[in-house]
């Protein structure tokens, strides 16, 4: 059963999360912190391109950076249950006009976590727990179909 607390208590952070940044939308995205579909928050921090990545004057600019957005989660009590990830972007790509576009700057991903070790909230274990709620019901469901309803017919 472990498991499965754990998985509720995970979307219930998830909810939280949801509703916190649909309350507050402006103050979210007033440091540049949007959400997509599921309640995932993420900001993109876009470099000048002559200040190298992960250097000690890009580390400045970064802490400023998350300092902002930290304010921000603090406030709204958010720190606790979100994991964060920072993914460094250095790529170049060649546009269909024949230009070389940049990517100089990093992803920053927040997602609602109730413990950091693991994630219960997935693809694969909300497939899972759906299957499992509908085979209790549907199982549910012919068994009072099967006996209880002539069961209680034999009285009548």
């Amino acid at each position: 059963m472990g498991w499965f607390r754990d998985f509720y208590n995970e979307c219930k952070a998830w909810h939280i999360v949801r509703k916190e940044y649909r309350k507050y939308e402006k103050e979210f995205l007033a440091v540049g912190l949007k959400s997509d579909w599921f309640g995932k928050l993420y900001r993109v921090i876009n470099r000048d391109p002559n200040i190298a990545l992960e250097s000690g004057e890009d580390e400045v600019y970064l802490r400023k950076e998350l300092a902002e957005i930290w304010q921000v989660l603090v406030k709204h009590n958010l720190v606790d249950i979100l994991a964060y990830e920072l993914k460094p972007l250095n790529e170049e790509q060649e546009r269909e006009d024949g230009m070389i576009e940049y990517e100089h700057g990093y992803l920053i991903v927040f997602t609602p976590a109730w413990k950091l070790d693991k994630q219960y909230v997935t693809v694969r274990s909300v497939i899972f727990v759906t299957l499992f709620n509908i085979t209790l019901l549907g199982g549910s469901i012919y068994l009072i179909v099967k006996y209880l309803i002539p069961f209680i017919q034999q009285f009548l």
